[in-house]
């Protein structure tokens, strides 16, 4: 093994290089600030006051404090200090601090921030870069994003006139391009972090960056295609919770295949959209965005034939048992907007239409007890319009309701639904409607422009929401890779290469934490390990095994055993849904009960006050979360009877769209009717295992994909962090950006970037890619890999000398198969390789240019040699003036004698210049002057500016002007030359006789 570090570090302790960055040292001691710079950083304290919480504020006295450190305060009596009350050294101390505020903002690394590196000097940071409206910051390769709340989300999504692109994450890109380009590996931009903390804003940046880079800019088809297809799935996946107006109810894997650095085709994943919100929303809450947009976007000829006419938001009952408040102009400009993007996909908007319609009157329909056997409806003028717009009739779907049909070994029996059964299966069709027709815009989306790609994720039907992956049997062999080593649980296939950006699940917490917040929690706690895996977990075990010292131990949190508890395919807590689920006779309080019996001992998982059979709560890496049970196996099982399914048959229904949604399960015409199969909401993969299945393990198989194809890709990861809880702009919420940077472990992560080795590159590849620092001094093929990475680093240190680049702090260890360095070597490393890279294309280009030159010399050089004598040759003076004209036509003499005489010409006379006429003809008709005109524009002369025409005026022409194509105006006394172009006949009489 191998150390080295460059000369400064070598002359400067331990304990003070944590005090310094670079050449910058940007912590000063009470004694280097002189007296004469005392009212200069007072002022600049006043300044930069802004960056300060002031908790304690009066009329006549402030104390700022910052984040915990009471040590830095400075007390203000009306605009002045109070000498009798602070010491000259305190106020030294404050104006040190003012100093140092001022820094903080011109800090893009947080690797490189002054001073131990603790978690309020982090804060201390974010938010002097938050109020200079810096939202993104740096930690080595790692970019951490703080949300605003500035943005508004555009018409049209990636197409943002006011949005600013943000130079990291263009250098991200770049960077990932570049890769790429290079060595043909896919790359992978995850964004993480908590709902609410802006990472879909994020991601559709990436992307426009992304096209703006390798996709050719807006203009080009694929660019339109992807932008018409995210905008409409925004409407459709997107709604209001308490602390998101704009949050995501599904997540989204973008897959952009490239060759030669250039985007031929994007892919769309989405996963687990939240079918329960499609028919109850919790308080304060909004159903998903397009139900809105188009009650306030159709016109009243297309709502009266949806049957739409007088509903609204206040009286559809999937809309008003939540918040009912809505903008109609915006709402009304978006629908417009994503009208028009449905027309980019292909896909018929009346037909779509009909279906939501349908979902939104289905909400009206309800079941009570009836006099009889049968059951009444309450909105009967609802469920026929239900009919008619579904092109079924109202018996027929009043029997689909209404009517439950069993298989016993074989034996059909149809018996009479109760009135919960009904509502439950009319809330089932709605949701399978709905999310069917999600899926069915999705996979016409993807569907275009199909490529020859074999990658994990295109040839599954994962492009669908509703759809497995092609192993539904690796079940049990899956469960265990969410809990250990990402990178050393899969097996590595060949397969070609993309750039993909993945916006998956944030940390929730609803007011009432169902099914669907479990499963959002599941998927933020695993991409979240991998993040450990990929920053913490793979360094230290590779610096473990190859043993390797070093000076910087990170301690993180490991969230394996919370995803142990979730996941585990013995005891998780899903795996006892999913055995629940299949039992005939069981209960939420037996579910419950269960997994209290298994997890009471477990350190994470705890009993909420006042107990109840109906609630657990997980300790999550990002807080607690009480879960309510209640309804979780009806939407695990995520059934739908066969009898409502068979309504929508071939020979029963009508609207073809309709029948295509559920084509998968009615292909097979059936003669006697329902057969009392159980289907999916949202089907699987394969029409075995349609029935099967249920949502958690079909999550639980999306995500395990979805990580394989992330083990095969270099990632780059993007941190968000939103700056306060209620939404606001420009506010800074120091609780809160500190519970987010302690369960993202920004704080280990900047330990890790910038104290530790987290680097590694195999000898192989790193020799290949530094080999410019070689030379042609001793070839490296002569050597070992070792040896090798030696000279390259013993070349790299001269050449940090030499180079105009600023010193940073480097080291590297040598290992058995890597060589690990620190983040200050990456990056000086990757400079120096692109100055070297840079200088030497500049020589070729310079020695091409030379060459180019020389070559062309000997043609050009005769050229100029001619054109030279010829401008210094003496001219000949001759007096015979050349009539000849090149180019005319030569006439015949006895013709022009004899048109002369025909004409009465003279040919040597010059002939006669008419005279100017005293009229003008306008539409066959002689108009004589004057004339009233109308001026088109406005006209000033020359020589008078200040005289001016006004446009539309009428004015009196009195003749022709001298001045070719100009006429006199008479205005006011003052005669003007106008061109004629500019005066338009203010009427023309018609010629009698004319009119036929």
């Amino acid at each position: 093994m191998g150390e080295s570090s460059n000369d400064s570090d070598a002359a400067a302790s331990s304990e003070t290089s944590i005090w310094s960055m670079g050449d910058n040292p940007y912590w000063y001691d009470t004694q280097d600030i002189p007296s004469a710079e005392i009212p200069h950083l007072e002022r600049e304290f006043q300044s930069n006051s802004q960056y300060y919480d002031s908790d304690i504020i009066s009329s006549s006295t402030e104390t700022w404090s910052w984040g915990d450190n009471s040590s830095c305060y400075s007390t203000w009596t009306n605009g002045s200090s109070s000498d009798s009350n602070i010491s000259d050294m305190q106020k030294l101390r404050d104006q040190r601090s003012a100093v140092d505020m001022s820094v903080y903002s011109c800090i893009e690394d947080l690797t490189h921030l002054v001073g131990p590196m603790t978690e309020d000097t982090v804060v201390r940071c974010l938010q002097a870069r938050f109020y200079s409206h810096l939202y993104q910051n740096k930690i080595g390769p790692v970019i951490v994003s703080v949300n605003c709340n500035r943005h508004k989300p555009s018409y049209k999504v990636m197409v943002d006139p006011d949005s600013h692109p943000s130079l990291m994450m263009k250098r991200m890109i770049k960077e990932a391009v570049s890769q790429h380009s290079e060595n043909g590996h896919s790359q992978a931009v995850i964004v993480s972090g908590e709902s609410g903390s802006g990472k879909t804003h994020c991601a559709m940046q990436l992307l426009r960056q992304l096209f703006d880079i390798a996709g050719g800019g807006p203009e080009t088809d694929a660019f339109k295609h992807l932008s018409a297809t995210l905008t409409v799935l925004r409407s459709l996946t997107s709604a209001a919770t308490i602390t998101n107006p704009e949050c995501s109810r599904a997540g989204m894997f973008v897959e952009n295949f490239l060759t030669d650095a250039a985007i031929y085709r994007t892919k769309v994943h989405a996963y687990l959209l939240d079918r329960s919100r499609v028919c109850s929303i919790q308080r304060f809450e909004k159903n998903y965005h397009i139900f809105y947009q188009m009650l306030s976007g159709l016109s009243a000829e297309e709502k009266a034939k949806l049957h739409l006419t007088g509903h609204s938001v206040h009286n559809l009952r999937y809309l008003s048992c939540g918040n009912t408040d809505f903008n109609d102009m915006e709402d009304k400009s978006r629908f417009d907007s994503w009208k028009l993007c449905l027309s980019v996909l292909g896909i018929p908007f009346s037909d779509v239409m009909r279906i939501f319609a349908a979902v939104l009157l289905l909400g009206n329909v309800e079941f009570v007890e009836g006099t009889g056997l049968e059951l009444d409806i309450v909105g009967n003028n609802e469920i026929k319009a239900v009919a008619a717009l579904l092109g079924v009739s109202g018996v027929a779907l009043y029997r689909g309701f209404t009517t439950k049909t069993r298989n016993t070994r074989g034996q059909v029996c149809k018996a009479l639904a109760d009135v919960n059964t009904a509502n439950a299966t009319r809330d089932s069709f709605s949701k399978s409607l709905y999310c069917r027709t999600v899926s069915a815009i999705l996979k016409r989306a993807n569907s275009l422009k199909r490529p020859s790609i074999n990658s994990l994720l295109s040839d599954s039907t994962e492009s669908n929401i509703h759809q497995e992956p092609t192993s539904p049997d690796s079940l049990s062999s899956r469960r265990p890779s969410l809990t250990c080593s990402t990178s050393s649980q899969f097996e590595k296939t060949r397969y070609d290469g993309f750039i993909s950006i993945v916006d998956m699940f944030g940390f929730e917490v609803a007011e009432t934490n169902q099914l669907e917040q479990l499963c959002i929690n599941l998927c933020a706690e695993t991409i979240q390990h991998f993040y450990n895996t990929h920053i913490f977990k793979s360094t230290m075990e590779s610096l473990r095994e190859e043993e390797v010292q070093t000076d910087v131990d990170v301690n993180y949190f490991d969230n394996d055993p919370i995803l142990e508890l979730l996941s585990s395919p013995r005891s998780g807590i899903f795996n006892i849904l999913d055995t629940e689920c299949t039992q005939p006779k069981t209960s939420s309080e037996s579910f419950v009960s269960k997994v209290k019996i298994h997890h009471r001992v477990n350190n994470y998982f705890f009993e909420p006050l006042p107990k109840s059979d109906y609630q657990f709560g997980i300790r999550h890496f990002s807080g607690r979360v009480v879960y309510d049970a209640n309804n979780f196996l009806p939407s695990n099982r995520d059934h739908l009877p066969d009898d409502i399914m068979w309504v929508l048959s071939k020979q029963n229904c009508n609207f073809g769209f309709a029948t295509h949604l559920f084509n998968q399960e009615i292909k097979q015409p059936r003669e006697n009717g329902p057969k009392g199969l159980k289907h999916r909401i949202l089907p699987g993969g394969s029409s075995k295992s349609e029935s099967k299945g249920s949502v958690c393990s079909d999550f639980q198989l999306k995500i395990n994909n979805l990580l394989k194809t992330l083990v095969h890709a270099k990632c780059h990861f993007v941190q968000c962090i939103k700056s306060n809880d209620r939404g606001e702009m420009d506010l800074f919420d120091k609780d809160v950006i500190i519970r987010q940077l302690r369960s993202l472990q920004i704080l280990e992560t900047v330990h890790l970037m910038a104290g530790g080795i987290p680097h590694r590159m195999r000898f192989k590849l790193f020799n290949h890619r530094y080999r410019v620092f070689m030379g042609l001094h001793n070839p490296y093929q002569l050597t070992s890999p070792q040896d090798q990475c030696k000279i390259i680093l013993e070349k790299f240190l001269k050449a940090m000398d030499e180079s105009k680049l600023p010193y940073v702090s480097t080291q590297w260890r040598i290992g058995k198969k890597h060589i690990f360095f620190s983040e200050g070597t990456r990056q000086q490393l990757e400079a120096m390789r692109q100055e070297k890279i840079h200088n030497a294309a500049a020589l070729i280009q310079a020695h091409w240019r030379g060459l180019k030159c020389r070559l062309e010399w000997k043609t050009v050089k005769p050229i100029l040699t001619k054109q030279r004598e010829i401008l210094m040759s003496p001219k000949p003076q001759s007096h015979k003036k050349d009539t000849k004209k090149p180019g005319v036509i030569k006439k015949e003499p006895y013709l022009l004698d004899q048109a002369s005489k025909y004409y009465n010409i003279s040919l040597e006379a010059a002939p006669d210049i008419p005279n100017t006429r005293s009229y003008c003809v306008n539409g066959q008709v002689k108009l004589s002057y004057p004339q009233i005109r109308v001026l088109k524009h406005d006209y000033s002369a020359k020589d008078a500016p200040e005289n001016v025409l006004r446009k539309g005026s009428e004015v009196r022409v009195v003749g022709p002007s001298a001045k070719k194509g100009h006429l006199i105006v008479d205005h006011k006394n003052i005669c003007f030359h106008v061109p004629y172009q500019m005066l338009d006949i203010k009427s023309v009489p018609e010629l009698p006789g004319m009119n036929i």
